[in-house]
Parts: structure tokens; sequence; C-alpha cells
């Protein structure tokens, strides 16, 4: 009876046939589907996550020591719970872009604890810029700036919650760290000045105009720069200078600049701005040259055109101002976007970033270098300085 009903169900005649494959499609849609799912459902499980050495070794020992894994309330936050979000079509587009991770399994590109190290802060980088972009929606299925208690916070977590929520930040720019060990944060600047350092070594291309790298003396003669002589002053990081003469690993040198009237020693980029270019000797103080001079409507004060020529070392400047730039900006990113939300560089004065660095100053891990060098990037893109274009 049973052989009777299946050949009419498959007779192409039949009018059962039709029914038959939608009944078979159904149940095979079922089935795929559901398995489907469930296998994606167990990709977020902690099991799952923890079952390669990679991640079992390093982030998993590091997150068993937070309260996102054990504390008062007893509530755990699992891997998927901050890296899978809950919206379908974005979780399945998460789980296609991890299918990029079987690839590095395969290839062994964090396989020890040193390759881990090394890759910690491209990989901590790329999930702060998702969360940043996604608005840290992750982190709000639990946690809400409607649900707080302000009340209920300590005086300072307070503060902190509700400048936050007025500014409209996100959880991940106050909040990096909070389940996993810090990156070495220094660690991309540090490669981005080791690589300037290497193409400044490698020369310029003949190039008439030429940023010094770092802070350098220079000297009023040339015999005087190749015997090391006294130095006539010192050039300091992101400094502008045109090209006059070459001697081999020499040149001449003019830095244009401003001084203001009874300040001699120092050379400032631009007019009523303390933004260092250069510092003098007495020497170098007789050397500078005057072209003109004006007051500052906004302040009284006189200030000096002046320009001073010298001889340098060839090998500390380089002809690309955008990657000096660039270096700056990824120094700012990593020294001011850890405890708090990256201010805009133009939020403030040229002059304010002066005080407002050194109000964080204890707070950052820079040389003194460094820190000169972070300054004077604030400055060149500050609100009253429009930018490195504006400055012709």
């Amino acid at each position: 009876m049973f052989g009777r009903i299946w050949r009419t169900l498959w007779r192409p005649t039949s009018k059962y046939a039709l029914g038959a494959v939608l009944i078979v499609g159904a149940i095979g849609g079922v089935v795929f589907w559901g398995g489907f799912n469930t296998f994606m459902e167990y990709t977020n499980t902690l099991e799952f996550c923890i079952s390669c050495h990679e991640m079992r070794d390093n982030v998993y020992a590091e997150y068993t020591e937070t309260v996102h894994y054990k504390n008062a309330s007893g509530v755990r936050a699992i891997c998927s719970d901050c890296h899978v979000p809950k919206p379908w079509t974005a979780k399945l587009i998460r789980k296609v872009q991890a299918s990029n991770e079987l690839l590095h399994k395969v290839l062994g590109t964090i396989d020890t604890k040193e390759k881990f190290q090394d890759h910690r802060l491209e990989m901590a980088q790329r999930v702060w810029d998702t969360m940043k972009s996604n608005d840290s929606r992750e982190c709000r299925n639990c946690h809400s700036f409607e649900t707080m208690d302000f009340h209920k916070q300590s005086t300072k977590a307070s503060k902190q919650m509700q400048a936050a929520m007025k500014a409209g930040d996100t959880c991940i720019d106050c909040h990096k760290g909070i389940a996993h060990k810090m990156p070495d944060m220094t660690a991309g600047y540090l490669a981005m000045f080791k690589d300037l350092k290497a193409a400044a070594k490698g020369g310029d291309g003949g190039a008439d105009t030429l940023y010094t790298l770092e802070t350098q003396a220079y000297y009023l003669t040339e015999d005087a720069a190749k015997g090391g002589g006294k130095a006539a002053g010192r050039l300091l990081a992101a400094t502008e200078v045109s090209v006059l003469e070459r001697d081999g690993d020499l040149l001449k040198v003019r830095v244009d600049g401003w001084q203001q009237d009874q300040v001699d020693q120092v050379i400032y980029a631009l007019r009523g701005h303390r933004i260092f270019s250069a510092t003098a000797s007495k020497d170098g103080v007789e050397a500078i040259q005057r072209h003109k001079t004006e007051v500052d409507p906004d302040t009284d004060l006189t200030w000096h055109q002046v320009s001073i020529e010298g001889w340098i070392k060839s090998g500390a400047v380089i002809a690309d101002q955008q990657k000096l730039w660039d270096y700056g900006k990824e120094m700012y990113t990593s020294s001011c976007s850890v405890c708090h939300s990256l201010p805009e560089k133009d939020h403030l004065l040229a002059n304010q970033w002066i005080g407002s660095l050194k109000a964080m100053k204890r707070f950052i891990v820079l040389d003194t270098e460094q820190y000169r060098f972070l300054q004077k990037y604030l400055q060149f893109h500050a609100k009253d300085t429009g930018g490195a274009d504006a400055h012709g």
C-alpha cells in the first residue's frame, strides 16, 4: 500500500507531486535551518571561544580576573556577550568576518605568547574601533545611561558618567582594558618614529622645504657644524626649514618665524602663538634678522617677524610634513584616549593647549622630546591655527 502511495505522489501527472516536493523542501529547510542556527549558537559558547590555545592562554586567563567573570551579583558576561551582536544580520556579518581568524589560525599568526603580544595592540584597536562605530552596542545590552541611578554611584563616577552622557560618549571611550590587559599603547607611534628616522637617514630627495624630526643643534658656520663646535641654538621637532645650501651631510637652512619683543632667545612659528620653533644662544640672538614689527591686536604685545640661518645635519629632517602629523595623531590617540574620549584637537586655542596638556602630563608616559612634539602637533591643529594646511 505504501508503495502505491509513493508512486502516486511521484507520478509526473499526479496532482500530488507538487505537494510532495513542497513537503520535502519544507522539512529539509527546517532541518537545515535548525542545524545552521544550532551550530551558530554553539560558536557563541565560552567553551567554543576558548577551544584554541591562543584565546585560552592569553585573553581568557586575563578575563577570569575581572568583574565581568566574577562579581558580587553573580552575573557573568562571556565572550559572545561583548563580541557578538544580538541582531541576527549583524551577528551573521560578524561570523563571516570571523572566518578570517581561521586563516590566521592556520598561518600561526598568534600561536605563541610573543606573537600574541606583538599583535595585541592591532587586535585591540580593531575591537575598539568597532565598538566606537556601533556606540558600544554590546555593552548597552547590560548597561545604559537611562537605567543608571547616578545617586548610587560614587561622586567621581557619577560626575564622569553624566558628563559622558551629555557629550554623547560611548562606553569604550573610557573603559578600554576593562576585561583584558591593556596593550602597549606606545608600540604604534614608536614604530612610526622608527620608520621616520629610517626615512630621514635615507635622504630628503633634494627638497627645498624640510621639517625637523626631533630637537637638534644648529650652527652659524659650516666649520662649526663639521667640527662639533659651539651651537648657536636648537631647532625643535616639527620646525619648518628652507634649504639654502647642501654640502655632504650638512645643510644650510633658514628658519622663519616670530619673536616676542624682549624675549630674544625664542623663535615662535606664528605671531601671538607660543609654538616653539627654535631657541638661540647669545651668539644666535645676534644672528637673528628682524624683517618687520607688528602689534597683536588681541594682546597688545609687540612681535617681530624674524629669520635665522644656520647649518644642521641632514639625517634628521624629512620632506613629508604629513608623515609627521600622522605620527602626532597616533601619539595623541594612544596617549590621550585611554581614560576618556579623545578631545577634538580644535576644541582649544593653540596657547590653551600648553596648560591643558600640562594638567594631563602625569597621566601619560611620554619623555620630554615626545611631550614637546605632541604639544606642537596639537597647537598646529588648534582652533585658532586651522591645522597644518593653514600655515603657509
